[in-house]
């Protein structure tokens, strides 16, 4: 099966993750704000994945194929996933902005790296390397700490499922791309294809999927919310 079959495998798989949280904001209205942002992660994703099938964005360079419209995907599904993230554990704005700089400087470097010669390619590699460093930083401790120690138990355990599944699969997209062609070439594009396509589903859909199945754990933040914005009853 060539690459481009894969990508309209994605592109399959992406389209049906979406309807999760839709039909989630239909049914329950006052969450659409969190289940937007989980549509929007699966449905960009869908988007690239046929601008990749059709060809749209394929760069020939020496022996690999660069997809932009991969890049262009994680350039703004990876701020969306941090951004729902920080919807559960509501950190300061400061912390959201500065976890999406370092995410923009991780999908830059990679760019720069697939874009570049050696040995351009490889200090790219290791600035992409650093930034992804500060950005587990703060989903591993900037995050929970904004959580709180006395955070809704419910809450805790969504936003915790939903962070280990994040840093475990992102953490392993740069040990890929070292040995997809853009790298040392152990891959074969098809190959590098199926991988990064599984890796995409579980990372988005999979993310999506276990976001929906604890969207009680929404409901909490959203009384949370509600309660914080109630002025006391004077006694």
């Amino acid at each position: 099966m060539t690459p481009e079959t894969w990508f309209w495998v994605g592109a399959v798989g992406m389209a049906l993750g979406t309807l999760l949280p839709v039909r989630d904001a239909v049914r329950n209205p006052r969450r659409w704000r969190f289940d937007a942002v989980l549509a929007g992660v699966t449905g960009v994703a869908a988007v690239a994945y046929v601008l990749m099938a059709l060809g749209v964005g394929a760069l020939p360079m020496d022996g690999f194929t660069v997809q932009l419209a991969r890049y262009a995907d994680w350039l703004v599904t990876t701020p969306l996933l941090v951004l729902y993230l920080a919807m559960l554990s509501r950190p300061p704005r400061r912390t959201y902005v500065g976890l999406v700089v370092a995410d923009v400087v991780v999908i830059a470097a990679g760019v720069g790296a697939a874009l570049s010669p050696v040995p351009e390619k490889w200090a790219f590699y290791v600035v992409g390397c650093v930034a992804y460093a500060a950005l587990v930083w703060g989903l591993m401790r900037t995050l929970p700490a904004a959580l709180g120690d006395d955070a809704d138990p419910r809450v805790d355990a969504t936003f915790t499922t939903l962070r280990n599944l994040t840093v475990v699969l992102w953490t392993l997209y740069p040990v890929v791309w070292l040995l997809a062609p853009t790298g040392l070439g152990v891959l074969q594009p098809e190959m590098e294809a199926i991988v990064v396509v599984y890796l995409d589903f579980i990372s988005k859909v999979g993310f999506v999927a276990f976001a929906v199945l604890g969207a009680d754990a929404v409901d909490r933040v959203l009384g949370a919310a509600d309660r914080a914005a109630t002025p006391a009853d004077d006694d």
